[in-house]
């Protein structure tokens, strides 16, 4: 079944002029129906001057759609959407007052002056003319906040929607790749290699690769799992590379802060890791590796850095930093930085991340 997409854009334009056109008829046939008598709001209509209409009409016609043209594109996004409500309210009273001082000096000064009547009786008080006005322009302020307060709704509901089937991509994508099949074969040949030569490390390595798999296997099926089995993932992760290759390589994993009771998006530090173990120099005393993972209560800072190499490298399998981004933006909405940087010797990721956000997250879906 096909369904027939939204164009918001289109409907930020017209849903402004649909709204001019209900409120002005439904106003104009209160006025020759005498529907504010209900009000007892006093006026005349000087049906025996078609000038008077004319200029009136269309004076007023164009303060409305200024009056809800300004609510709609600036007073309600610069304040309602940011929960700026008394300063929304004092700007809305401003407009009004705004907008009934440029009706009375179109009306009662620059029209008498000019063609010799006016709109409104002269005996009208100030009080009665403040209620009137109030009566016209206020529904234009309200349809100014009321209309975008609704679009805001509908697209929160769709974008609500679409993050939902980006999750569930995402979680099933994170299923097909989150284990690195070339890196599970070379780590075995390793473990094999290790046996053959009855090497005392075969033992360590087989336990590694099991704690590796049961946590990619069965601890990250949640949507969170502990930082402290995140980060002992990456542990045995840098100690299976260790193991694989023939040669001493060099890499420092750096853990500072306390690990308590801290939650993480499983399997998402590790796409940074396998990237620096792709693409960088790893047989260098001098220049090695560098994991740092900094905890500071609910705030986790994470660099890798290293140096890159110019030998061609197995490019295939493992999570990948375009995963990993678009994990980042779904699971913590903004509340994170992320710097890659490069320089001419050097490839530089730092992670900084509220590990609060994907909390909220969870709960929130979980509602």
């Amino acid at each position: 079944m096909h369904t027939r997409r939204i164009n918001w854009k289109k409907l930020a334009i017209y849903v402004p002029l649909i709204v001019l056109l209900i409120l002005t008829t439904f106003q104009f046939h209160l006025n020759f129906r005498g529907g504010a008598a209900i009000l007892n709001i006093r006026w005349e209509v000087s049906l025996s001057y078609p000038d008077n209409l004319a200029l009136f009409g269309i004076s007023y016609v164009l303060l409305k759609l200024a009056i809800f043209s300004v609510c709609y594109f600036w007073l309600y996004p610069r304040f309602m959407r940011q929960r700026k409500y008394g300063l929304w309210l004092l700007w809305a009273v401003i407009i009004w007052l705004g907008a009934t001082l440029v009706r009375y000096l179109v009306e009662q000064v620059i029209s008498p002056a000019l063609f010799n009547y006016s709109n409104y009786p002269s005996d009208y008080n100030k009080i009665e003319y403040n209620i009137d006005n109030f009566y016209w322009l206020i529904p234009w302020v309200v349809a100014g906040t009321v209309i975008p307060f609704i679009e805001d709704w509908f697209r929160m509901k769709r974008d609500r929607q679409q993050l939902e089937i980006q999750r569930t991509k995402a979680e099933l994508a994170l299923l097909k790749s989150q284990l690195n099949p070339h890196f599970l074969f070379n780590t075995l040949n390793s473990i094999y290699s290790l046996a053959y030569q009855q090497s005392p490390k075969a033992p360590d390595a087989i336990l590694k690769l099991s704690e590796v798999m049961r946590y990619v296997l069965y601890d990250s099926e949640g949507r969170l799992v502990p930082l402290e089995k995140e980060l002992q993932y990456l542990h045995s992760f840098v100690d299976l590379q260790k193991a694989r290759f023939k040669e001493t390589i060099y890499v420092d994993l750096l853990v500072s802060g306390s690990v308590t009771t801290q939650q993480i998006v499983p399997v998402l530090l590790i796409a940074f890791v396998e990237n620096a173990f792709k693409h960088g120099e790893l047989y260098d005393p001098k220049d090695p590796v560098l994991i740092q993972v900094n905890v500071d209560g609910q705030r986790l800072h994470l660099i890798v850095q290293n140096r890159i190499s110019n030998t061609l490298k197995d490019q295939a399998g493992g999570i990948g930093l375009p995963n990993i981004r678009r994990r980042l933006e779904l699971m913590y909405e903004g509340k994170y930085q992320l710097d890659i940087r490069n320089t001419p010797t050097h490839y530089i990721c730092e992670l900084e991340l509220d590990l609060s956000a994907s909390q909220a997250n969870h709960q929130s879906a979980a509602r």
